[in-house]
């Protein structure tokens, strides 16, 4: 675990921003403004002809540019603090849709649809586990705005016709699991669902699974089938940051203009550092973000999101609703063409992405295996876990890669299955390094090997 995280407030430093067309799930907006136009820091400057979420100018300035992706904006020196609200809604529902609130636990997917699905009687769940080793934007928005978050919950609950809520957080968080029970003492309808310090954690099927609440017909604690989504066990899963943006649109008739992220690695020379900025204006640029941090060290690459699921990123990417961390590496290993063998895990980094690390690391990727738990899509590619968290043995899949004359690994699996992976590939020689290696190394956080107890504290 990272402790020492700080809270910084986020000066506005900022001279051009980049606002995607697309940043959720669904179509992209269509441009209401033109180039030329001065924009209020709230107003409405993009809305999709579809599934989709509004997109609000995140600061003062002038619309500079219009293309097939984006809208530019010059921001103005000064940023007045007020905003345009969203207007008056007949529900809250409506408030949600106004005010363009989005998955912002990286999924991106639109809120006031979600919400729209009725689960009577079901289960609401807060997912505050904050999955990703290092990224603390969630548990520190929860230091500042427990109150708020958890009349959020409140209102959502409402819209969905829940029974109950359930507040999903990590057990070693012991001030924040403390500031909750306090607030929710006198909520009967609220409980602590308290995880383990394991990945993936928060990810939403094993977050219903260790809750108990979903069972098999022999009463022993289900997972929902890769296929499923939470409406299968009557529940919704919700991030925490997207219920307080969700709070804040019902509230304070505020649209979302801005993301909590969470900005680590080497930051001032050699110096291990994770800070939290909050409400940093959506489109900023990674580069006038780090901007802040002249001594940076050398690093290996700039991920963007955190160390499992995080991709490259550079310093001309802006930051949208979806965006959690940036984090700076430390330099890559040069493996001198080592043979390496590729062991993919469906709730971490691609193939694709690994292949990304390994090419980085001079190496020479002989083969790729998944873990026996992926199930794979084969219109997407993509894949999903049979039961995140739980490994199912990787001793054939290390011996396929050793046959294919694989000398080393490169791993992006679970907890648990980094775990079995040791069990295995020492004895056969087989040198391991993990795809969060290099983000956890320069926060000067253990690197993934075996089960330690702090991952059941």
């Amino acid at each position: 675990m990272v402790t020492g995280v700080q809270t910084c407030a986020l000066p506005i430093f900022m001279s051009k921003l980049v606002l995607p067309l697309k940043e959720s799930v669904g179509v992209p907006v269509t441009p209401i403004v033109s180039v030329g136009d001065h924009v209020k820091r709230g107003q409405l400057i993009g809305k999709p002809d579809g599934l989709g979420a509004n997109l609000h100018a995140s600061v003062y300035g002038t619309v500079t540019e219009i293309n097939d992706k984006a809208i530019v904006i010059e921001a103005d020196d000064e940023q007045p603090a007020d905003y345009v609200k969203i207007p008056d809604t007949d529900s809250n529902l409506e408030a949600i849709r106004e005010a363009g609130v989005i998955g912002a636990g990286g999924a991106g997917f639109p809120a006031a649809a979600k919400y729209s699905r009725p689960i009577p009687g079901g289960h609401l769940f807060i997912n505050a586990a904050e999955c990703e080793p290092i990224l603390g934007h969630n548990i520190s928005r929860i230091t500042t705005d427990a109150e708020q978050i958890i009349r959020g919950a409140e209102y959502i609950k409402e819209i969905v016709q829940a029974k109950d809520i359930h507040i999903a957080v990590k057990r070693y968080h012991t001030n924040v699991v403390a500031l909750l029970e306090e607030l929710t003492r006198t909520h009967d309808d609220i409980s602590l669902e308290l995880m383990w310090n394991r990945y993936p954690e928060g990810e939403e099927r094993a977050v219903l699974r260790d809750s108990g609440l979903y069972k098999k017909p022999d009463g022993e604690n289900a997972v929902l089938k890769t296929t499923e989504l939470p409406y299968a066990a009557n529940a919704i899963v919700a991030n925490v940051e997207t219920v307080y943006r969700a709070a804040r649109a019902i509230e304070n008739r505020e649209p979302v203009m801005s993301k909590d992220i969470t900005v680590a690695g080497r930051l001032n020379g050699d110096n291990k550092m994770v800070l939290v900025h909050k409400d940093v204006p959506v489109g900023t640029l990674v580069g006038d973000i780090l901007s802040e941090f002249p001594d940076m060290a050398d690093y290996g690459e700039l991920i963007m999101g955190g160390p499992f699921t995080g991709h490259s990123t550079t310093l001309d990417s802006p930051i949208t609703k979806v965006d959690g961390g940036i984090i700076a590496t430390i330099p890559f290993p040069n493996l001198h063409g080592e043979k390496v063998g590729l062991l993919a895990c469906a709730c971490s980094a691609t193939p694709a992405r690994m292949k990304e690390l390994a090419k980085k690391m001079n190496a020479d990727v002989t083969g790729v295996e998944w873990c026996k738990n992926a199930v794979i899509n084969p219109k997407t590619g993509t894949a999903k876990c049979k039961n995140p968290g739980i490994c199912p043995g990787q001793a054939q899949t290390i011996l396929k890669l050793r046959k294919e004359g694989a000398k080393t690994l490169l791993v992006g699996n679970c907890t648990d299955c980094t775990n079995t992976v040791m069990g295995v590939a020492p004895k056969l020689n087989m040198p391991v390094y993990h795809t969060t290696d290099f983000a956890r190394r320069a926060v000067d956080m253990r690197i993934m090997r075996n089960i330690l107890p702090e991952n059941n504290e």
